[in-house]
């Protein structure tokens, strides 16, 4: 569970670097068992929730089950359980930092290079 909240912080800490084109938040309770722990939306990709688990760990059939009814209504639902996969959904969605691409860029060349 500790794994889990760090990168829960990860993420929004990450998302609130967007300033005013991101709101985002941790949804702490809700009157609807398996609800997504983050609630994001910033104006390239809308609204997105976003399960976040431990690493190797999915999530429950309610919370899978919460998650295809939310696509079903328009948005955006996913789960991850690493950073690696938040760079990736933030890839798809298309919302990565010029930092982070730089830094990615940089790595294949130094590989390329050995």
């Amino acid at each position: 569970m500790a794994k889990e909240k760090i990168l829960q912080t990860k993420i929004l800490n990450d998302l609130r670097s967007f300033g005013k084109y991101c709101e985002c938040f941790k949804i702490e309770k809700s009157s609807d068992n398996g609800t997504s722990d983050i609630f994001f939306s910033i104006v390239k990709c809308g609204p997105t929730f976003l399960e976040v688990k431990a690493p190797g760990e999915k999530p429950s059939s309610l919370q899978e089950q919460k998650i295809e009814k939310l696509r079903k209504c328009g948005c955006r639902a996913t789960w991850i359980d690493s950073w690696d996969k938040w760079i990736e959904l933030k890839t798809k969605l298309g919302i990565i930092h010029l930092e982070e691409v730089k830094k990615v860029h940089d790595e294949l060349l130094f590989s390329t290079l050995i």
